[in-house]
């Protein structure tokens, strides 16, 4: 299981995307990604993204304007 962690703060579309989509080449079962963003389109684009994937996708505001998203790709049984 790998984690991996990405400071999008400052960052404006579509780049927290792209380092998204990087740190997700590779990923196997049990890999986590959590994203840091203060940009709120960031989201609402990763949110509809990872449902059509299948992903498991968790979102927690956790300051004014900061966004902490967590992607993981499911075990399987």
């Amino acid at each position: 299981m790998t984690e991996k962690f990405i400071n999008a703060l400052g960052d404006f579309c579509p780049v927290p995307t792209i380092k998204v989509h990087k740190a997700m080449t590779n990923m196997q079962p049990g890999d986590k990604i959590t994203l840091l963003t203060d940009h709120s389109c960031t989201v609402t684009t990763l949110k509809e993204e990872m449902s059509k994937r299948k992903l498991d996708f968790k979102v927690a505001e956790v300051d004014y304007g900061i966004w902490e998203i967590t992607i993981s790709l499911w075990t399987v049984p």
